[in-house]
C-alpha cells in the first residue's frame, strides 16, 4: 500500500458495485453466435471479464475470420440495454458500504457513462453518487490495463492519483490502478486473483471500510 493517505475512492463498475457481467456478456454471446463467431457466457466470463471490448471483439473476428457488421456494437448495446434496465443488481455490500463511506467518490469504468449510470439507478446506487464523477475510457480513448482513465477521474475529482483507493474486480482493472499509483483493492469473494503483494483483497465490498481513515 502507498504511504500516503486515501481520500477519496474510485470504484469499477461492472463486476464492484453492479451485477451486470452474466447479463452483458449473455447479450453478447448471442450476438456474436448470429454472426458465427462461437462463444459461451463461461468462455465469455473467463477469458474477457473486465477487458477493452474493441479489442476482444478484433481477436474474435481474427480468430474466426470473420467480419462483424458495422453496426454490431448498436445493436449489441440496444440489446444489452434492454436486458441491464430490469436485470441489474446491487453486488453484495455495495449499499452497506456506500451508506456508510464518507470519503469522496466516483466511478472509472471501461463503459460508456450512459451504461454505468442506467446500472447504476437499476440497482438502486446511483443516488450514493455525483454523476459528474462518473468516468469511461471512451473519454480518454484508453481502455484498462491502461491507468489513463483512473488518473482523468483522480485528476478530475481534484485528488492525487497516490492519495486515491481504487476498487476492482478484474485482472485489466488492478493492473490499471498499480500503473496510476493507486491504492488498489480487488474484490475477490472466492480468491480466484493472483494478486501482487500491493494489492488488498476484499472477500466482500463493505471490508473496504476498515482500510478507509475514519472508518476503523
Amino acid at each position: 500500500m502507498g504511504k500516503e493517505p486515501i481520500r477519496a475512492v474510485i470504484f469499477d463498475s461492472d463486476g464492484t458495485l453492479v451485477e451486470t457481467e452474466r447479463v452483458s456478456y449473455g447479450v453478447l454471446a448471442t450476438e456474436l453466435d448470429r454472426h458465427g463467431i462461437p462463444m459461451t457466457l463461461e468462455e465469455a466470463l473467463e477469458d474477457w471479464s473486465g477487458a477493452d471490448m474493441n479489442e476482444m471483439l478484433r481477436v474474435l473476428q481474427a480468430r474466426a475470420s470473420v467480419k462483424l457488421p458495422d453496426d454490431f456494437m448498436d445493436t449489441f448495446r440496444a440489446a444489452q440495454r434492454v436486458r441491464l434496465e430490469t436485470e441489474t443488481e446491487p453486488i453484495d455490500g455495495a449499499m452497506e458500504l456506500l451508506s456508510e463511506l464518507a470519503l469522496p467518490r466516483g466511478v472509472a469504468s471501461n463503459a460508456p457513462v450512459y451504461k454505468v449510470e442506467l446500472c447504476l439507478r437499476t440497482a438502486g446506487l446511483i443516488d450514493y453518487f455525483d454523476t459528474s464523477h462518473i468516468y469511461s475510457a471512451y473519454e480518454v480513448d484508453a481502455w484498462k490495463p491502461e491507468p489513463d482513465v483512473f488518473l482523468h477521474a483522480a485528476s478530475s475529482m481534484g485528488f492525487p492519483a497516490s492519495q486515491c483507493a481504487v476498487v476492482e474486480d478484474s485482472a485489466p482493472g488492478v493492473e490499471a490502478a498499480r500503473a496510476a499509483g493507486m491504492h488498489v483493492f480487488a474484490l475477490d469473494p472466492r480468491g480466484r486473483m493472483d494478486l501482487p503483494s500491493d494489492v488488498e483483497r476484499l472477500e466482500r465490498l463493505e471490508h473496504l471500510l476498515r482500510f478507509l481513515p475514519g472508518h476503523r
